[in-house]
């Protein structure tokens, strides 16, 4: 009798063997969607990070020009500026969908809090000693609609960098 129990036992083993030569793909089919999803994730949040931080150094450039009253020869201040914007977002942003307000005010305490301040792409650079909110504002489109519905309803994210500064006399 314990010589039949063992063979069945062998035999037991050898299917259980055998049966598990398609277990790896079975495992990649189940890990794999949500790995690329990872990492899609992770590459969608970088690029999102990168583009963040060129509009933050557009508009640092732009105030600096608009500070200064200064002007650039056959150019109005507002294609100066976008002109900036589009040099200093490295190519990461198509340069006809940025939107740049500039909206000066008498003092630094008249100023609005960022989020109820003007985003209407107005641009007015100011007068002399003029504190001036600079918002400069993209829409940024999801390259992976799946990630862009995981981390924002409607597939896109506004991002927007600000800057204040106060005119210098001139």
């Amino acid at each position: 009798m314990w010589t039949w129990l063992n063979s069945l036992r062998k035999r037991e083993k050898k299917l259980l063997f055998r049966a598990s030569e398609g277990v790896t793909a079975i495992e990649f089919a189940i890990v794999a969607p949500v790995f690329f999803v990872v990492f899609l994730g992770i590459f969608e949040v970088g690029a999102i990070m990168l583009v963040q931080t060129s509009l933050e150094t557009s508009i640092l450039q732009i105030s600096r020009f608009g500070r200064t009253g200064d002007t650039v020869a056959g150019q109005t201040p507002q294609q100066t500026a976008l002109s900036l914007a589009s040099n200093y977002s490295f190519g990461l942003v198509n340069p006809n969908q940025l939107v740049l307000t500039v909206t000066p005010y008498s003092s630094f305490s008249a100023m609005p809090s960022l989020a109820q301040a003007p985003t209407t792409g107005t641009q007015d650079f100011g007068g002399s000693k003029q504190a001036v909110l600079y918002t400069l504002s993209y829409n940024w489109q999801f390259f992976t609609p799946l990630v862009g519905t995981l981390l924002s309803p409607n597939g896109s994210l506004k991002l927007t960098a600000s800057a204040v500064v106060q005119n210098e006399p001139f």
